[in-house]
């Protein structure tokens, strides 16, 4: 997915550009080099010269475009208002129009990409691959009110070997803006049976979670088999 580093890093390094797009070799202009080279190799300056179409007096459009985008990633666009956005020299009501609708459009293909856990099955999809694993990891996952994976912690060792920060794991909710987690560690011998030690951790992240407002929604633990605790253990009873 591609995020604000992204976009900035492009920027960095776009040279210093004092002629207009007609001075340009016709193969560096935005429009001529989408025709003889497609969308994904060119910048996302180019690619936004070619929306706004247009720069402004003693500005041309990469100009305009590495300016905008050295102030707001694409996605930011959409939080920004039609009047901030005219803030930008060359930018009309129209054009803001065009950028604020661009913003929106990208954050919602960021949430597209987002992949979502909303039953077992999820889960079990999410998690197959630790059952080959020859060595013990414990693997979290942060999820928004949607369901959506928003942040992803791997650890290795076994839940109790791992020495388990739980402050560290309602810190890192916190800074993903999860509503909810899910854990789930493996055994190495095959064995899909909670062990006791299993069952005070999830005790133990559960009660933290209550007083965070944050849901523990299960911990898997994955043998040969997969089992969840939260259908066979009785802790959220």
């Amino acid at each position: 997915m591609l995020g604000p580093k992204f976009f900035k890093s492009e920027i960095n390094h776009l040279p210093n550009v004092d002629y207009t797009i007609q001075e340009l070799p016709e193969e560096e202009r935005p429009r001529e080099k989408l025709e003889a080279l497609g969308a994904e190799d060119m910048t996302s300056v180019e690619l936004l010269s070619i929306i706004l179409r247009t720069g402004t007096q003693g500005k041309n459009v990469k100009e305009l475009s590495s300016e905008i985008l050295n102030e707001h990633s694409i996605s930011e666009l959409g939080n920004q208002g039609l009047e901030s956005l005219k803030d930008f020299e060359g930018i009309s009501r129209v054009k803001a129009g065009q950028l604020k609708a661009l913003g929106e459009l990208s954050r919602r293909a960021e949430r597209a990409e987002r992949e979502t856990i909303e039953n077992l099955s999820d889960v079990r999809a999410e998690v197959g691959d630790m059952k080959f694993l020859d060595s013990e990891i414990l693997r979290i996952f942060y999820l928004n009110s949607g369901n959506e994976v928003v942040g992803e912690e791997e650890f290795d060792g076994s839940v109790s070997d791992v020495g388990l920060d739980v402050q560290q794991i309602f810190r890192s909710a916190i800074e993903c803006k999860a509503s909810a987690v899910i854990l789930a560690h493996n055994h190495p011998s095959g064995e899909s049976m909670a062990t006791k030690q299993d069952l005070r951790t999830t005790e133990e992240v559960i009660e933290a979670g209550e007083n965070l407002g944050i849901d523990v929604l299960d911990h898997v633990v994955v043998g040969e088999e997969m089992s969840s605790l939260r259908e066979e253990s009785g802790l959220w009873n």
